[in-house]
């Protein structure tokens, strides 16, 4: 509780359970030490319509801590798990959650769509106030890019590297709604990389980390994109600023971008596989 540095431990507590990778011990670790005034979760997407062929945030929760709960996918449904098919996107998200009678303040909610996650986040957030939540952060990107993936509905995830925003821009999206990162998950170490951020209310800011000490989450993750999408992304600090998409789009440094499209190596490669699938090789 307040008082104690516990958030700086938060990582030496990752264990998996039935998590992806090790957010189960942070989650678990998370609920001791912060007041949850409802036990209730909610998942998307969940791309799974049993508990036993995914390997959701949420199951430990709602198996062993005996929470209610909600999942949402764009492609998978079974109501006798509580999970419904929708397409999510930043204006359907707080009236999906009206129709759920998710409450105002739920505990937990675990969002993972590989796209368009920072834009349904911070939607929510202006209607609803989870204790803590964690999102998918694209882990290419060094610690100082603000990379935000566009709110377009058309731009989906094609297995490379354009997927997701920045945990920058993420981070500062979050502290627009009074919430403090205190956790990110390394995918080479954690096997995930999950954002934790608690609601600024129920912790002590002055034990909230910097940004910087997240720097080691900047692992390379799935192929380089060859087909000149890295151009979709936006400078999440001009867009705040202007609203303007194309200014915040021709503002996003060509560094910020190499990490996505890789070396001219990398870029060889990635044609050449392409072309051999293409031709029926493996």
């Amino acid at each position: 509780m307040a008082g104690q540095n516990w958030i700086s431990m938060i990582s030496e507590h990752e264990v998996q359970h039935s998590s992806q990778g090790m957010q189960d011990g942070v989650i678990d670790f998370i609920c001791e030490h912060i007041e949850i005034k409802n036990k209730y979760c909610i998942e998307f997407g969940y791309d799974s319509t049993s508990w036993d062929y995914c390997l959701p945030n949420t199951k430990h929760l709602v198996h062993e801590r005996k929470w209610d709960h909600l999942l949402l996918d764009g492609n998978c449904h079974s109501p006798a798990i509580n999970l419904y098919k929708h397409f999510i996107t930043s204006d359907n998200i707080c009236e999906l959650f009206q129709q759920y009678d998710v409450p105002n303040e739920p505990g937990y909610i675990s969002i993972d769509l590989d796209s368009t996650d920072i834009w349904v986040t911070d939607a929510l957030l202006e209607k609803y106030r989870p204790s803590f939540f964690s999102v998918e952060f694209n882990p290419n990107f060094p610690i100082d890019a603000m990379m935000a993936f566009p709110n377009d509905v058309n731009e989906t995830w094609r297995m490379d590297r354009v997927m997701g925003s920045s945990l920058k821009a993420l981070n500062l999206m979050a502290q627009n709604h009074g919430y403090a990162l205190v956790y990110a998950g390394c995918y080479t170490t954690a096997r995930h990389h999950d954002a934790f951020f608690i609601r600024e209310d129920l912790i002590e800011s002055s034990h909230v980390p910097p940004l910087d000490s997240f720097g080691n989450t900047h692992v390379p993750l799935h192929a380089v994109c060859v087909d000149g999408r890295e151009n979709i992304y936006l400078n999440y600090g001009v867009w705040l600023e202007t609203k303007d998409l194309e200014k915040s789009r021709s503002a996003v440094p060509k560094e910020w971008k190499r990490p996505i499209t890789g070396s001219i190596f990398q870029q060889l490669r990635r044609k050449q596989k392409m072309l051999m699938h293409k031709l029926g090789f493996r």
